[in-house]
């Protein structure tokens, strides 16, 4: 593989990466919990705000809300 195509792929990665940890962080937020990652060789506790995120009768439990249903 040409230099290009290595950067090209690692850039593809790295957004797919970017985008995971986003999606995990609003499952997060969901469930008032937080994340922790890795990003730049350091570990990170990433706490989402749980005051937007709040619903009445929302529980943070995931399976309790699939029952509530």
């Amino acid at each position: 593989m040409k230099e290009k195509e290595i950067l090209e792929m690692q850039r593809l990665i790295d957004e797919g990466v970017r985008k995971a940890q986003y999606r995990l962080l609003q499952r997060a937020s969901a469930a008032r919990q937080s994340l922790v990652v890795c990003r730049n060789g350091k570990i990170l506790e990433l706490v989402p705000d749980v005051e937007l995120n709040m619903s009445e009768g929302s529980s943070g439990d995931p399976l309790a809300r699939r029952k509530q249903r």
